[in-house]
């Protein structure tokens, strides 16, 4: 590792990617208010200053999204791992508490994953060319640079992802230090995200197996059965003492079946796959790479092909088996999904340089590739993007908290049915979710009804009881999430204003 580091000190096309993803990351982070999944990190990482640990209640407060679910009894944190509390945490404590410190630590672990990326390409293809135009796709992939600029796990994820099939790679090889690696890197990733850790685990399982049925170069025995050891070790009392088992379980009774399900929500993660990671017209590509594939073509091995859509493939049934649908949990397949491209536009590149650029411009500037599955609508995403961060955006969660630090105080009482978290982050009020109390909130000296978060039927009690104060600002839910599906690039116009209403 240390060694690929100097040389890739050297190399100026990382370099300037390097540069590219500075700009791309850090510019006017901190402009958009933090939305509630991001408050939630930092309202805990707050407390970690405060207690030494994420505790849910700090006096005035509850952190929940989750109906109270989300702590033990000792309101000690138990709903997701830690290691993104005290990130955040550090960053509080050497910057001040706001909202681009909040952020910054993530932006720059995405920083950080461009280097490590680069580094694992070159040593898995032998192909700096097959690198570059991997790392490109990467530091302009829409998910990665959207999910980077959140105070969330998104970037431990993506690191760890990387440097875990990197670790596995050394394995392979029988690298020193490769136990330690892979053990490091896969402890990281559990204690950033469960379910990411679960799909590249599973899917590196599955390509060992591949490869020792019709054997090919594996890490022995020993070497996984090590790490695993030491894995078991620093993760199962986590689990028994936070029950993560519980936290998402497939099997309780839902609206659907469970296999109905399944097929429901895998057809939607293959959409989401294809819109934004992987084009799925590009498997045509991977099945020519793996006929191609024999041993001593690095990079294009049937072994390497194979373990990166393993990896890819575990993902994305594992997340069909879990009972919701969310983009985010496909975060960790960006760079897998930037080097399989990468692998068939070097190949492409072999044949005609003009047709690989072609599609290399495509990729990173349009979705034409994606169009085959819906929506069947053209976007110039990364155009979008550039534009979000050279310009000011408004949102809901800006309007609320300057309407109530302007005309509120942090002794009075606000009642909504979302986002109270970033309004307890920014103005100290003690807030609460209807989810915490379903009775119609007399006692509230402020009440917010957000569009689309049901409660409606309070409107009518309000308009009699508390004074309408119509905000310039666009009433959407959530606020601003990196969901590439949802997520608006510019300040939102063609929306009903936003109202909160304050007790006379």
């Amino acid at each position: 590792m240390k060694k690929g580091i100097k040389t890739a000190s050297k190399d100026k096309f990382l370099l300037v990617m390097l540069l590219s993803a500075s700009f791309l990351l850090f510019m006017n982070l901190g402009n958009i208010y933090l939305w509630q999944d991001e408050a939630e990190t930092a309202l805990l990482a707050k407390n970690i200053l405060t207690y030494g640990y994420p505790r849910a209640w700090d006096g005035k407060n509850i952190i929940t999204q989750n109906a109270e679910k989300d702590f033990n009894e000792h309101y000690v944190w138990t709903w997701s791992p830690w290691l993104q509390l005290y990130i955040t945490a550090g960053s509080f404590l050497i910057f001040g508490v706001n909202t681009f410190s909040a952020r910054f630590p993530f932006a720059l672990i995405g920083v950080a994953s461009v280097i490590i990326f680069y580094l694992f390409t070159i040593k898995l293809t032998g192909n700096k060319t097959t690198a570059r135009v991997s790392t490109t796709l990467m530091v302009t992939s829409i998910p990665f640079l959207l999910h980077a600029r959140q105070c969330r796990w998104y970037m431990p994820a993506i690191f760890s992802t990387i440097w875990m099939v990197y670790a596995y790679l050394k394995l392979q090889e029988k690298e020193r230090n490769g136990i330690l690696q892979f053990t490091i890197s896969s402890l990281i990733l559990f204690h950033s995200s469960y379910l990411t850790f679960l799909g590249v685990m599973g899917g590196t399982i599955l390509h060992y197996l591949y490869c020792l049925f019709i054997k090919l170069n594996k890490p022995t025995l020993r070497s996984m059965m090590s790490s695993f050891s030491f894995i078991f070790l620093f993760t199962f009392p986590w689990i028994i003492y936070t029950k993560a088992w519980a936290k998402s379980n497939p099997f309780e009774e839902y609206a659907l079946p469970l296999l109905i399900r399944f097929k429901f929500i895998f057809i939607k993660n293959v959409i989401y796959l294809n819109n934004f990671l992987f084009p799925v017209v590009f498997i045509v590509g991977i099945f020519w790479l793996f006929s191609k594939g024999k041993e001593g073509d690095k990079g294009t091995t049937r072994g390497n092909i194979l373990l990166l859509f393993s990896v890819i493939c575990f993902t994305v049934v594992l997340l069909s088996a879990m009972p919701w649908i969310y983009f985010r949990y496909l975060i960790g397949l960006v760079p897998l999904c930037s080097l399989l491209l990468g692998l068939i536009i070097g190949k492409i590149m072999e044949s005609t340089k003009i047709l690989a650029l072609i599609v290399l411009l495509l990729l990173i500037f349009t979705n034409v590739f994606s169009l085959i599955l819906p929506p069947h609508q053209i976007r110039f995403d990364f155009l979008n993007y550039f534009y979000e961060i050279t310009h000011d955006y408004d949102g809901p969660n800006e309007g609320i908290v300057k309407c109530l630090k302007e005309h509120g105080n942090q002794n009075q009482f606000l009642k909504t049915n979302y986002g109270q978290l970033p309004i307890i982050f920014y103005t100290n009020m003690r807030a609460v979710g209807f989810s915490q109390d379903l009775s119609i909130p007399i006692e509230a000296d402020w009440i917010i009804i957000r569009k689309g978060r049901g409660h409606q039927r309070y409107l009518r009690f309000l308009s009699r009881n508390y004074q309408a104060i119509t905000l310039d600002y666009p009433d959407i839910p959530w606020g601003n999430r990196p969901d590439p599906f949802y997520h608006k690039y510019r300040t939102v116009t063609n929306e009903k204003r936003l109202v909160i209403y304050k007790k006379p």
